[in-house]
Order: C-alpha cells, then sequence, then structure tokens
C-alpha cells in the first residue's frame, strides 16, 4: 500500500511585507491574521489529510530551528519525526529543492510510487476543504502517472501571477494542462479571465518518485543524473532553477486539478493581504492590531502595541513595527521594493 507525504517549501526569504517580514526573518514565520504564523496554518492545514509521520519542512539550515519551534508549538517538538525538517545545503531554486526532498525521503523508505504533495509555506488558504478536496483528485492523478498541479479558478485579471491553461478532462476532477504561461498584462489578464479556462499557479505539485524521475531523465539530463547521484554532496553544484521551469513547462504527462472557492491567496503583500485575508468594515477597512479609522474608506492599518488613529484619509496603508514606520497609497504596496533598495543602498541594512 502506497504512502502520501506533504512536503513544505519554506526555504525563500523577501521582503514583500516589509517592515513586518526581513531578509532574516520571511513571512512564512509571521503572524499576519489569528494566532498561527502562515507556516503553522500550513502544517495544521496539510495535518488534516496527511499523519504528522508522513510530513516534512524543506527549508535552509538557517530556518531550522524556527522551524522545529514553530511546528513543535502546534504538534509538539517530542511528535515531529526524526528528519522534519530536510535542510538545502545552500539554495538553489525549487527544482533542486524538491529533488532533495525526495530523495532523502526514498533514503528513509519512501516507495517509488508513493505520492508526495509539494505546497509553499507562505499562502493563505480559507476553506480547508476545498483545498483536500482538490487533493485527492490530484493525489488520483498522480496514482494515473501524472505529474499534478492544482490551479486556482482566478477571482480578478490579476497580473502578479504565472497561469495555466486548462484542456481536456482526462478523468473526473482533473484536466490536461495545456501549457504554463508567463505573468500577463492586465489586457492580456482579462482575456484570461473571460475565456475561463486559464487557472492561476500556486506553485502545488503532486507526483511520485517513478514519475519525477520519468520526467526529469527526458526534460533535463543533467537533473536526473544530479538525482541519481549523490544529490545532497554535490547540491552546490546543481544549476539554480524553478520546479516550473525545469520539470511542469517540459513535462509530457502534466494534470491540473482546477480549485475553486478556496480562498486562496499568496499573501504577496499588504494589497493582497487587505483584499483577500483581512475581515474589512463597511467602508473597507481592515485593522490588525490597534487602530481607529474615523471618516476614511479601503484603509489597511497594521498596528500592534501602539495606538494608530487615521483622520478623514482613504485608500492607505499603513504599517507600524518597533524600528520601521511604512506608509503608502492602497495599490501600490508592491513598490514596497523600492524603499528596501533605497535603504540597502543608502547602507541602512539593518532594517531590512
Amino acid at each position: 500500500m502506497r504512502n502520501v507525504y506533504g512536503l513544505i517549501l519554506s526555504g525563500g526569504s523577501g521582503t514583500r511585507l516589509w517592515p513586518l517580514s526581513r531578509e532574516n526573518f520571511p513571512k512564512q514565520f509571521i503572524t499576519l491574521y489569528g494566532d498561527k504564523t502562515l507556516l503553522q496554518a500550513t502544517i495544521l492545514r496539510m495535518m488534516s489529510m496527511i499523519p504528522l509521520e508522513f510530513l516534512r519542512v524543506i527549508s535552509g539550515a538557517r530556518w531550522h530551528d524556527l522551524v522545529m519551534t514553530q511546528a513543535g508549538e502546534i504538534a509538539g517538538v517530542e511528535n515531529l519525526p526524526e528528519g522534519f525538517v530536510i535542510e538545502e545545503p545552500c539554495a538553489r531554486g525549487t527544482a533542486p529543492a524538491i529533488m532533495l526532498a525526495a530523495d532523502d525521503l526514498m533514503r528513509r523508505g519512501a516507495g517509488m510510487d508513493d505520492v508526495m504533495i509539494v505546497v509553499p509555506s507562505d499562502a493563505f488558504i480559507r476553506n480547508t476543504r476545498a483545498f483536500t478536496g482538490s487533493l485527492k483528485a490530484g493525489i488520483a492523478a498522480a496514482d494515473d502517472g501524472y505529474i499534478a498541479t492544482l490551479g486556482i479558478a482566478p477571482v480578478r485579471p490579476e497580473t502578479g501571477f504565472g497561469y495555466i491553461r486548462k484542456g481536456r478532462e482526462i478523468r473526473g476532477g482533473y484536466y490536461e494542462a495545456e501549457a504554463f504561461v508567463e505573468k500577463p498584462d492586465l489586457r492580456t489578464a482579462e482575456e484570461y479571465l473571460a475565456y475561463g479556462n486559464y487557472l492561476w499557479n500556486g506553485g502545488i505539485f503532486i507526483f511520485t518518485p517513478r514519475s519525477l524521475l520519468r520526467e526529469l531523465e527526458r526534460a533535463d539530463g543533467e537533473l536526473f543524473a544530479a538525482m541519481k547521484g549523490d544529490l545532497r554532496g554535490n547540491f552546490a553544484a546543481v544549476k539554480n532553477i524553478s520546479f516550473d521551469n525545469a520539470v511542469m513547462e517540459k513535462a509530457e504527462h502534466v494534470a491540473v486539478v482546477p480549485m475553486a472557492d478556496s480562498g486562496w491567496s499568496d499573501v504577496g503583500s499588504w494589497d493582497a493581504l487587505h483584499d483577500d485575508v483581512m475581515t474589512c468594515d463597511e467602508n473597507g477597512n481592515a485593522v490588525a492590531g490597534d487602530a481607529v479609522i474615523l471618516g476614511g474608506h479601503n484603509c489597511f492599518v497594521h498596528s500592534p502595541g501602539k495606538m494608530t488613529v487615521l483622520n478623514m484619509v482613504d485608500d492607505i496603508v499603513v504599517v507600524d513595527t518597533p524600528d520601521a514606520l511604512f506608509i503608502t497609497r492602497r495599490g501600490m504596496s508592491q513598490e514596497v521594493r523600492q524603499a528596501v533598495k533605497y535603504l540597502k543602498d543608502n547602507g541602512m541594512t539593518g532594517l531590512v
């Protein structure tokens, strides 16, 4: 009987939610809503259908202790399986990271026909039932020899995501993935939404080691040879490449499972947190922490521990932390990267 493993990618760092998210403390470890971090919420979501003993987190050595601490807070450190954190020797992209995790599990006894589910650690999914239902269809596709991915049904013409073009139905619940397309401009995104057969690419993959090795051998001989050899020992020499570029865009047997009504968000900006995750009042305002918004509309305030008052202003983002205060217009929070670049360029690296 085959087993199903869950692999949570948690090796990235970033500043898209600066000043709360920092290069040394990325967003998956932050509590943005409720009382759990994004990583903890992901672990709990995966535990709803996969036993803890079959869960792993893929991360860099610098995050090992933090992953163990946060996982231990919700599952008990004593309950975490041996090898719970699969450490990347260095950052080489999602393809080598996923290969390393699959190799690690096989060395610990996983079979060629066991199923492996790869999910990011920093996404928000409101409807766990929709998510697990889609995963079950993806597992069926993996059992049939496909590398499967979940495609999120779009709710707006989004230019910040890649898309998957859905083809013919292969079997109940999953479809042929005709193409993976890059982030579109607004007009193209509007066309994708109107067509109805384009899905957001959420970076969720389901496969068996047998299918992974088959597609690697066909699509990328260099990566196939790396996985068949001493992958961990030679990890620094492996090319830096995403799983989409290395495998999904070139594989012959790829299936996509549409995931609708899941409330999915990549939480990639303060605007996304406001629009997709937070509960807004009748004026479209969302507050995390201590804040009052008087006479304003469509604002977001993150201000724990300090009373912040917005008076008669609209479309404002305010994020307050002990050492930095970030204010921008709604719809422009992605431009936080310009602020981070300025701080770096001017020697204020301790703030990023």
